[in-house]
Order: structure tokens, then C-alpha cells, then sequence
């Protein structure tokens, strides 16, 4: 199941944009010493200087001159925000989206990135657009995020063009049309944007707007990865496994799945899950599974909490947690995962760590019965059930 899977995200989908997200670096020029004269930086931004405040926020975001403190960069981003600098917004809405726990806000970080794009930061609204892209902070929209990257695109952003590629390519928010993105991502590509050469390779592996070129996209998508680029390196991975232009070769092919993993690239790390899970070319380690699987559950990965719940429900290879088992299947049952919605279905019908509940569990076949056959629970559910409750749910 995994392998097919991993196919097809490089087949179809043309690898799901992570892209790296944009920040700004300067009002001003940011010096690459690592010495700052903080006693006058402080001073100059507690009277209402924002290149100063910026400054500060971008020191203690990055450790430069001083310890690194989430916190602090905040609260002088903050303070430069308010006065309308566009690129202390950028990077506080950043800090918002990729923030640790407790200081990660998606409904912020879209409301800055949105003050900071309306201003005219293209890296502000290539971010806001792949919120809408994917749904975070703010309701999924096609023509929301293809307006975003658009004028992101516009702009002359490398990244921006390589995330409108994709948009082509998959006809989301604009017609699918494979000339366009192809030449998008060869624009960008030629500006050295490691999320383009992805791109393009992968339409190179999928023969999409060009003849099929394994050994080309893989040339393409070797430069991406060997700039860091997740997407890059998770491709790679693919036709590594695949031995697509180059040798097969599944040791090489889980090292770039790691790399993308670690780089916080959401495929790879429940591919990984996946491998650790079955024992796909490694011993077998649910331990190792399991923390693969919850770093994409914590980017909202549905198939790895579906596939978690079950280790958890079956205690195979950790401690069985009926509790935690439905907790992560509501989860993705609530976001429209169809195996989720079917399993947690079954421990409705049987009752187990839960209340059964013959009424839920109808209304979540029959939404797991929009991607899966499900007649036979639901003839057998119909039995079961009296008039009253089947009136419920029809």
C-alpha cells in the first residue's frame, strides 16, 4: 500500500508542495556578523525605530548576538508589525505558523501574512496563498490561494511561480494545464529555485507537457535536494525505490526519505511511518513507526493518524490506548478521511471504547461509502436498526 501510494504522490499529485516558506531578511540589509550592539539596538527600537525593532526580532528569531529567543523576536516583531512594516508582519506571521506549541497560531499567522501581502511583500502572499492551499487558518479557496501566489508569481518570486506551477499542474484554483506549468517551473527553475527544479522534474518523471525523461528529472530533482529542498529530496527518495533513471537502490532511497523527514516534509514522514510500520527493506519498529507517524499527524497527515489509531487499537508493538485510538480517528474521520471514518464506524457498531451508537456509526459508513464499497455494513447496519433510527440518518 505504501510503495503504490508513494507512486502516485509522485505520479499524480507532482509532489505536495511544502515549500519552504519565505521570510523577510531586511528593512534594511542584515549584516552576517554575529556581533550586534544590543544596548543601542534597544534603545534606538524602545523609541519607535522599526528598522531597529526589526532587527532585534530578526536577532533573537535567529541567534545572532544574542540567545535565541522565539519569545523576544515576537515581541519586537510585533512592535515594528503595528507600525505597518511589512517585513517585521512577514516574519512574525512566520513565527505564527511554524512556532512551537504554544506559540503556533495559524488564524494569526493568516492575519498577518494578509497585512503584510496587501502592503505588497511577495513572500508574505506566497505564504498566505499556501494557507489557502492547504486549508491552514483559513478555509480552503483555489481562487484565494491562486490570487495569492499569483501576485506572489508576479512579483518575480522564484517560489512563487514553482507554487503557481503547481496550481497548473493540478488544476486547483485555475484550469489544469500542463504547458503553463511547465513553463512556469522553467522560469523559476532558471532563477535556481530549488522548489521549481522539484517540479520539473517530477513533470519530467510524469512525462506531463514534455516527453517522459527518468533520467532528466532525476538530474533535476537531485539539484533540488542537494540544495535541502524536501520536495527535492522526497522525489528523489521515490525514484531511488522505483530505480526510475537511476539504479534501484532502497538504502540511498530511505536516506532522502530522512532527509525530507527531518526537513519536516509531511509525505515523507509518514512514508516513513509506513516503512518502520512493515518492515519494508528495515527491521520492523513500531516505536520508530509511531514517531514518524505523529510528526505528520502534527502537520495534519490523516492516513498516519488512521494508521497509528489501528497500531494503538491492536497494541501491536506499543501500549494498547483504546482512548487515543478514537481520539485520532475522530480526528481524521473529521477531516473526511474515508478509512478513518470506516474504522471508527466498526467500533460504533461493536461498542468498543465508545458507546455504541448504531445511528453514528450508518452516518459514518455512509460517509466513508463516498471513496470505499461499503454495502455490505450498511445492509447489515439496515437490519440492525429500528425505523426510528435509520429515519435519523436518511
Amino acid at each position: 500500500m505504501r510503495r503504490e501510494l508513494l507512486f502516485i504522490t509522485l505520479l499524480i499529485t507532482s509532489v505536495h508542495p511544502d515549500f519552504a516558506r519565505a521570510q523577510s531578511f531586511s528593512p534594511t540589509s542584515i549584516r552576517s556578523s554575529s556581533r550586534i550592539d544590543l544596548k543601542g539596538l534597544t534603545k534606538k527600537a524602545n523609541s519607535g525605530d522599526t528598522v531597529a525593532q526589526f532587527k532585534l526580532g530578526y536577532a533573537y528569531q535567529f541567534g545572532k548576538g544574542v540567545d535565541k529567543d522565539v519569545s523576544e523576536a515576537i515581541r519586537w516583531y510585533r512592535k515594528a508589525a503595528n507600525y505597518g512594516d511589512s517585513s517585521a508582519q512577514t516574519n512574525l506571521a512566520y513565527l505564527y505558523e511554524k512556532g512551537p506549541e504554544g506559540i503556533k497560531d495559524l488564524g494569526e499567522a493568516a492575519k498577518w501574512y494578509t497585512r503584510a501581502a496587501v502592503s505588497g511583500s511577495p513572500e508574505a502572499a506566497l505564504n498566505l496563498g499556501l494557507l489557502y492551499l492547504h486549508g491552514q487558518g483559513v478555509a480552503k479557496s483555489g481562487a484565494d490561494a491562486q490570487h495569492w501566489i499569483r501576485r506572489a508569481a508576479d512579483a518575480k518570486s522564484p517560489d512563487g511561480m514553482a507554487a503557481l506551477a503547481y496550481l497548473y499542474a493540478i488544476g486547483f484554483g485555475v484550469p489544469q494545464d500542463s504547458q503553463q506549468a511547465l513553463k512556469l517551473a522553467r522560469k523559476a527553475a532558471k532563477k535556481n529555485s530549488p522548489q521549481a527544479q522539484a517540479s520539473l522534474g517530477v513533470l519530467y518523471a510524469k512525462g506531463e507537457g514534455v516527453p517522459a525523461d527518468p533520467t532528466e528529472a532525476v538530474r533535476l530533482l537531485r539539484k533540488s535536494a542537494d540544495a535541502g529542498d524536501p520536495a527535492g529530496e522526497f522525489a528523489l527518495g521515490v525514484m531511488y525505490e522505483k530505480g526510475r533513471g537511476v539504479k534501484q537502490d532502497f538504502k540511498e532511497a530511505l536516506r532522502q526519505y530522512h532527509l525530507a523527514g527531518e526537513n519536516g516534509f509531511t509525505q515523507a514522514q509518514a512514508a516513513l511511518g509506513q516503512i518502520y510500520e512493515l518492515g519494508e527493506g528495515v527491521n520492523v519498529n513500531y516505536g520508530e513507526a509511531a514517531s514518524w507517524y505523529r510528526r505528520a499527524i502534527d502537520q495534519g497527515d490523516t492516513l498516519s493518524a488512521t494508521r497509528l489509531g489501528a497500531l494503538l487499537l491492536e497494541g501491536k508493538g506499543l501500549r494498547r490506548d483504546l482512548h487515543e485510538a478514537v481520539k485520532l480517528w475522530t480526528w481524521a474521520a473529521d477531516r473526511g478521511d474515508a478509512y478513518a471514518q470506516f474504522d471508527l464506524a466498526q467500533l460504533y457498531v461493536t461498542g468498543t471504547g465508545v458507546n455504541r451508537d448504531l445511528v453514528k456509526a450508518y452516518s459514518l459508513f455512509t460517509s466513508a461509502g463516498k471513496t470505499l464499497d461499503v454495502s455490505k455494513q450498511l445492509s447489515k447496519l439496515s437490519s440492525a436498526m429500528s425505523q426510528d433510527g435509520l429515519a435519523k440518518v436518511q
